[in-house]
């Protein structure tokens, strides 16, 4: 496993859910395990020790609370943070979970962005949780020592992902001229660079940029590009 990339074990005994969380978790930069039983979660999680374990509540062999109250017994396990998913919004049920140890309870039907946004704030996500769109536009951009431009590869809420035949450095701060609005006009937004690849045979770099101190106008301006140009995606049942 790449330790750079946070890891997440999916237990689901169905696995259509599981092959649709694994899409979303893959999405944001996760490696991703996965475990159709309660038996074989716990296994997954001892050899794996997964950063997080979203874990639905209706096993074959065993409830959710009970795999928790396991993992948390177990030194090797006892820390990793545990989100419970369930059909049950049953006070009860949730009740069971949270003395059991699990640290979030979601009831279904949820959307995938709230798994996301949820699972960040417990193991700390990359800003790539959020849904990317894969365009093509001409974009300038300005660093303190030059000026270049590129093209934009992907783009979410909270970055871009461009490509550009210029040396840019890992934390840079940039300015970027994003042609988003109506007719193409540009804003201007911030950013710092957080990844690069480079490709050789191109001779090119590629520039994962988090976008910062953005204003509400250009929070709006993104938020409906993209609602604009995403498909909707169908919660978790």
């Amino acid at each position: 496993m790449n330790k750079e990339k946070k890891t997440v074990l999916l237990v689901d005994d169905v696995r259509l859910f599981l092959k649709l969380e694994e899409t979303f978790f893959k999405r944001a930069g996760c490696q991703v395990v996965t475990a159709e039983s309660g038996k074989e979660a716990i296994e997954q999680a001892k050899k794996h020790q997964p950063d997080a374990i979203l874990l639905d509540y209706y096993m074959p062999d065993m409830k959710g609370d009970e795999i928790c109250k396991i993992l948390r017994q177990e030194e090797s396990t006892k820390n990793i943070p545990v989100i419970i998913v369930s059909t049950s919004s049953k006070p009860e049920d949730i009740e069971k979970c949270y003395q059991a140890g699990c640290n979030d309870y979601l009831t279904k039907p949820i959307k995938p962005e709230v798994v996301l946004s949820r699972t960040a704030q417990v193991i700390g996500l990359p800003y790539r949780i959020h849904r990317r769109l894969a365009v093509n536009f001409r974009i300038q951009g300005r660093v303190p020592s030059l000026t270049f431009t590129g093209f934009s590869r992907n783009i979410s809420e909270s970055g871009i992902l461009i490509e550009t035949d210029r040396k840019i450095n890992i934390k840079d701060s940039l300015q970027l001229w994003l042609p988003i609005l109506e007719n193409q006009d540009t804003i201007e937004v911030k950013g710092e660079v957080v990844r690069e690849e480079i490709n050789r045979k191109k001779a090119s770099y590629c520039y994962g940029i988090k976008f910062i101190d953005l204003s509400p106008e250009e929070k709006e301006a993104l938020s409906e590009f993209l609602k604009k140009h995403l498909p909707d995606e169908e919660a978790i049942e």
